[in-house]
């Protein structure tokens, strides 16, 4: 929940600055927009670091579960892989 109010806070703090400078200030479209971008960027990421944090702390959760836990064999198969690729470069490296 903390990201999806982080992500419209940033959006509408974008869009207040794009519409102040496009429409208030006649600044051209790409210029008010390059503006915004970084404007916005650094008043979020200055002002509202405690939020910015726990929008990061939910997607971790998120993503967290849904990886995969590595069975034995699958571990083993990787170290196989490994090994086998190690082998490879330094055969390739006395060449």
């Amino acid at each position: 929940m903390q990201f999806l109010k982080y992500s419209l806070l940033r959006l509408g703090l974008f869009a207040a600055v794009f519409l102040l400078l496009a429409w208030g200030l006649r600044w051209g479209v790409f210029t008010a927009g390059i503006v915004a971008l970084a404007i916005a960027f650094a008043v979020s990421y200055l002002f509202f670091n405690k939020l910015r944090l726990q929008a990061n702390e939910d997607i971790r959760k998120a993503f967290s579960k849904t990886s995969a836990n590595k069975t034995e064999a699958q571990l083993a198969d990787e170290a196989v892989e490994d090994a086998y690729d190690e082998q490879r470069r330094r055969a390739e490296g006395q060449d």
